[in-house]
């Protein structure tokens, strides 16, 4: 018999594996087998390490449901395996507690469901015993992927009403209407099961401050890591400020989007966006003092740590890379470093890496209302958010999906728009004095933790000197959409 404790330490363990590249039956045509890419498709086991095969079953059927992108298939995109890897996850919690009762999927009934659900809602969280370990909301996503499956299971052994209103399991498909905060209405169909709670309150999340920023590289310079990362939390830190990137793309950083970044007269970094389905390259603009902080690190620290580790073996490329080993870092990786330094400053508000493009995003908007004189989000929709050219440049800019996804962070700059004053003839000659400031108020910082004047001043200099290339190279750039393009 399983004691509590033997169960409670098998919970953390993953009941799928993704399968890295790999390839599937596609189709059978002209006498010829066709394969299909199932790249990082779930492989799920039960606890006991045995192959689950009603679980991979299931998994097949998302692998040919359409999915976020418009393809066929779910996302399988990154080191969590993308949408699947979600479904994934969420399906071995099932898995565990039917394993655990030695209970067959399709002989569960209402009851059990309900109890199962119940079991989500009383778990603790493991950091603070205080507070539930998941919210309603979660705890409501959990259950809509268990009747999905559910409903799988019931159909593929010849019950199709398993999952329905007065089925084994009572549940029944809702629609419902969803309003955002511009008035723009969409609907979604949803199981629904009586277990199921309320909506939880959601958090909003507010942009990084710049004070925030200029702490946790603070609190980086003064830790006892070694130079090396220390240097790497410090473009880190740049990166999600500079480029409003998502964790994952940075953790797709290489050190060729680099070098040719800073080839062009007009830089921009290549960023590899993981949530449509199918990998996406965008282009955001970036100014050449960001480059030359991240060149300098990929021809100092990263190349003699390469060297010593490989040994003259063949380099993968990407940018951020353990020190220990050499191997790309992941973007939970990524995370935790920011999450170490939040730790480690003392701020006792939220951090995480989502508020840098929090505050990139709404920045980029601050601008653009302001360059615009845009008094309301009336005005804003009518004179910019209508248009094709601007459509375009958020979605390159924010890597969105579509532009009706950004209207938090408009209303976020409409909000801090009676804080400012001055108007903008340029967004990206703004983001250059921006940054310059940002970047010789460090300076002055580290001169007051010691650093040599000959030092300072040699720093200073070069930051002078960059900051003129930042302001050329914004200068030469095209200009954003203007009232006279609508």
């Amino acid at each position: 018999m399983t004691t509590a404790s033997e169960y409670s330490d098998r919970t953390s363990q993953k009941l799928y594996t993704l399968l890295g590249e790999h390839k599937t039956f596609g189709s059978f045509s002209v006498d010829r087998i066709l394969m299909r890419d199932a790249t990082n498709i779930p492989f799920m086991s039960w606890p006991n390490g045995s192959p689950c095969i009603i679980g991979n079953l299931f998994m097949l059927t998302l692998f040919n449901r359409k999915g976020r992108g418009g393809g066929r298939g779910l996302s399988r995109s990154g080191e969590g395996g993308g949408t699947m890897g979600d479904y994934a996850a969420k399906l071995s919690q099932l898995l565990r507690l039917c394993h655990r009762d030695g209970r067959d999927p399709v002989m569960m009934n209402d009851g059990n469901f309900a109890d199962y659900i119940d079991e989500l809602r009383k778990e603790i969280s493991p950091k603070n015993p205080s507070v539930n370990k998941r919210t309603e909301d979660s705890i409501t996503e959990i259950g809509r992927v268990w009747l999905d499956f559910l409903g799988f299971v019931g159909r593929i052994n010849g019950y199709d009403d398993f999952v329905s209103p007065e089925g084994r399991i009572r549940a029944e498909m809702k629609t419902f209407e969803f309003v955002d905060s511009s008035g723009n209405k969409s609907r979604r169909s949803y199981l629904v099961h009586h277990s199921f709670g309320p909506p939880s309150r959601r958090k909003s999340r507010n942009p990084i401050t710049t004070e925030q920023i200029i702490l946790l590289k603070e609190t980086s310079r003064k830790s006892n890591e070694t130079n090396f990362v220390k240097a790497r939390r410090s473009l880190l830190i740049d990166l999600l400020t500079d480029t409003g990137a998502r964790r994952s793309e940075i953790a797709n950083l290489t050190i060729d989007d680099v070098k040719k970044a800073k080839a062009m007269e007009k830089p921009t970094l290549s960023m590899t966006t993981l949530k449509r389905g199918e990998p996406v390259i965008r282009q955001i603009p970036v100014t050449p003092t960001l480059l030359h902080l991240l060149d300098t690190f990929i021809e100092k620290q990263r190349r003699n740590l390469m060297k010593k580790i490989y040994k003259g073996g063949k380099d993968h490329r990407f940018f951020f890379v353990s020190e220990t080993t050499g191997r790309p870092l992941s973007s939970k990786t990524l995370y935790n470093e920011i999450l170490k330094l939040k730790s480690l400053s003392g701020i006792e508000s939220q951090i995480c890496p989502h508020m840098f493009r929090h505050r990139f995003i709404t920045e980029y908007f601050l601008d653009f209302i302001r360059q615009h004189h845009i008094d309301n989000v009336d005005d804003f929709r009518r004179n910019l958010l209508n248009t094709e050219i601007f459509k375009t440049e958020v979605i390159q800019w924010t890597g969105h999906l579509n532009p009706t996804s950004i209207n938090t962070y408009l209303h976020l700059a409409l909000k801090a728009l009676g804080d400012y004053s001055a108007t903008v003839t340029s967004i990206h000659m703004k983001r250059a004095v921006d940054g310059y400031f940002m970047r010789e108020k460090e300076l002055r910082q580290r001169l007051k933790e010691g650093m040599a004047i000959e030092e300072y001043l040699v720093e200073l200099d070069l930051l002078q000197s960059l900051y003129e290339e930042d302001l050329a190279v914004a200068e030469s750039r095209e200009s954003p959409p203007t009232s006279a393009s609508v």
